[in-house]
C-alpha cells in the first residue's frame, strides 16, 4: 500500500496538480501526504557567484536579498496553498500518518540541494509525487527527475499539469520483457489491484522478434488474472511513430488514467543516461506517470 507519500511543494502552480494526485493516491490508502518544501541555500548560491570573481559586494549583498526575498514568497504561496487544499479537501493536518480513515497530511520544509533533499527523503516513504508535464516554473528539469528517480529506490509519480478525475479506472503498463518493467509492475501493484482495467502495451520494432513481443506481453497479463485483475493485452504497432510515442497515442485512446513504465537509465557520478522512452516522459507528457528503475 502507498500510506505515506512525499509530496513535492514549490510554491509554483505546480503545487496544486501535484497535491491533486498525492491525495488522490492517499484516499485509496487512507494515507499521509509529508508535503516538502526544499528551500535553496542563498548563501551558498551568491557565494559560488562569487567565486566567479564577475561581481562586486555590493552586487553580492543585493542577490542574497533578492533570493531570501523569492524563497520566502515561495514558502508562503506553497502554505497557503497546501492550507487551502487541505480545507477544500477535508485532509487532516497532523504530523504522523493517524492510521484513522481519510487523508493526512504535514509540512516539512529543509534547506539544500532539492535533488538530493527529494532523493533521500523518498527513500523513507512508498511512493514520491513529482509535477509532470511540460517544463516550466517549479517543475524540475528532466535531468533532475531522472536523478531523484534512479537515485531513490522508490516509484515516482509525476503528475500532469490537468488532474485527470480518476486515477485508478483503467491503468496501462507499457511492457517490455526487461528486469525494469517487471519491477514497475511489481512497485505499482497497489495501484493495480485497485484498478478496474489494466492494458498492457507491448511495441517492438522489429517485425522478426513481433510474436515473441506479443508472448511476453500475454505473459503478463496471465500473471496479473493470477492476482484476479482485468487485465488485456495490446501490440502497438508504431506505423511510423516512434514506440514512445504510440504507446502514448495509445494509452490516451484507451482513456488510461495511469501510464506505469520502467525508468530505462543508469548513472555515472552525477551524469544520468536515459533510454529513449524514459527520456520521453521526463521531457514532459499530458497523462500521469509512475516510474520505477
Amino acid at each position: 500500500m502507498f500510506k505515506t507519500i512525499l509530496t513535492h511543494m514549490t510554491g509554483t502552480d505546480c503545487d496544486q496538480p501535484v497535491l491533486t494526485m498525492a491525495s488522490q493516491v492517499a484516499q485509496l490508502f487512507s494515507g499521509h501526504l509529508e508535503c516538502l518544501r526544499v528551500v535553496a541555500d542563498s548563501t551558498a548560491l551568491v557565494m559560488q557567484a562569487a567565486q566567479m570573481d564577475l561581481v562586486t559586494s555590493t552586487m553580492l549583498a543585493d542577490a542574497l536579498n533578492v533570493v531570501e526575498q523569492q524563497n520566502r514568497e515561495d514558502t508562503r504561496r506553497a502554505r497557503v496553498t497546501l492550507a487551502e487544499f487541505c480545507k477544500q479537501e477535508d485532509v487532516v493536518f497532523d504530523d504522523k500518518p493517524s492510521g484513522a480513515e481519510g487523508v493526512s497530511a504535514h509540512w516539512r520544509e529543509k534547506t539544500g540541494d532539492a535533488f538530493d533533499e527529494l532523493t533521500s527523503h523518498a527513500r523513507f516513504h512508498d511512493l514520491v509525487v513529482l509535477a509532470g508535464g511540460t517544463e516550466r516554473k517549479g517543475r524540475l528539469p528532466p535531468e533532475g527527475i531522472g536523478q531523484i528517480i534512479v537515485g531513490c529506490g522508490r516509484p515516482v509519480l509525476l503528475a500532469a499539469e490537468k488532474p485527470r478525475k480518476s486515477l485508478a479506472k483503467t491503468i496501462a503498463i507499457a511492457w517490455k520483457n526487461t528486469p525494469e518493467a517487471a519491477r514497475a509492475v511489481t512497485a505499482a501493484m497497489p495501484l493495480l489491484s485497485k484498478a478496474e482495467r489494466i492494458e498492457v502495451l507491448s511495441a517492438n520494432e522489429e517485425d522478426v522478434r513481433a510474436m515473441e513481443c506479443v508472448d511476453f506481453s500475454d505473459s503478463i497479463v496471465r500473471q496479473l488474472r493470477w492476482h484476479g485483475l482485468n487485465a488485456y493485452s495490446h501490440f502497438v504497432i508504431p506505423a511510423g511513430r516512434i514506440i514512445p510515442n504510440a504507446i502514448l497515442e495509445t494509452a490516451h485512446g484507451l482513456n488510461a488514467d495511469l501510464l506505469v513504465m520502467g525508468g530505462y537509465g543508469h548513472s555515472r557520478l552525477r551524469e544520468f543516461i536515459f533510454g529513449g522512452f524514459t527520456r520521453r516522459i521526463l521531457d514532459g507528457v499530458d497523462l500521469p506517470v509512475l516510474v520505477f528503475h
